[in-house]
């Protein structure tokens, strides 16, 4: 009588095998993952320059927008991507637009949201830091909005330019 040879399951180098294969393949998932979420973020950061706008659009009382004109840090002349914060240039901001500050602020890595005043109030831009292309979105009073290197990219007028 002869006895069978059964092999049943797999050998040590086919599991290692498979094993490698499973691993090329997260990492290659796990790099592009980075760059989506890196995306995503700056996509909240736009929407919340956004969100901004139409904040401060609510705001308006005909005559101009809450915002502190007269200091320095915030004129449209000599707006700073580093002085013209948010907390600086608004004049009692509503939880809502402190959420939204906040929210900028975490996603975009620690920079707040910037805005520039133009014409003592009647004007402004906002800005906000884009992690993926390390530029800064504007949009203002307008309308208008763009990407520029720069965090100082509104006019006198308080325009994005």
């Amino acid at each position: 009588m002869k006895l069978k040879n059964i092999r049943r399951g797999f050998t040590l180098i086919e599991l290692l095998v498979v094993i490698a294969i499973i691993g090329i393949l997260a990492s290659i998932v796990l790099v592009s993952l980075n760059s989506a979420r890196t995306k995503g973020t700056d996509a909240r950061v736009v929407s919340d320059v956004q969100e901004m706008r139409t904040w401060l659009e609510t705001q308006y009382n005909g005559s101009g927008y809450p915002l502190n004109g007269t200091t320095v840090a915030c004129n449209g002349i000599a707006n700073s991507n580093t002085t013209a914060t948010f907390a600086a240039c608004v004049n009692s901001p509503d939880a809502n637009a402190n959420a939204l500050n906040a929210d900028a602020n975490t996603e975009s890595g620690g920079h707040p949201l910037y805005i520039s005043v133009g014409n003592n109030g009647s004007s402004y831009a906002v800005r906000g830091y884009l992690q993926a292309t390390s530029k800064y979105f504007c949009i203002d009073s307008t309308g208008a909005a763009n990407q520029s290197d720069s965090g100082s990219n509104a006019s006198a007028a308080a325009r994005c330019q």
